[in-house]
């Protein structure tokens, strides 16, 4: 099976991105998302 990491910068950053994962999951692909944070995640 197929597999994708999306990772982004922060929680904000979801809204934007759910279209894709939803796209991805509808192909019966595995999705591993993360929210990493320079800032916050040295």
């Amino acid at each position: 099976m197929a597999q994708v990491g999306i990772i982004m910068g922060s929680n904000s950053d979801l809204p934007v991105m759910q279209e894709a994962i939803d796209i991805l999951e509808g192909f019966d692909i595995e999705v591993e998302v993360d929210i990493v944070s320079a800032h916050r995640t040295p």
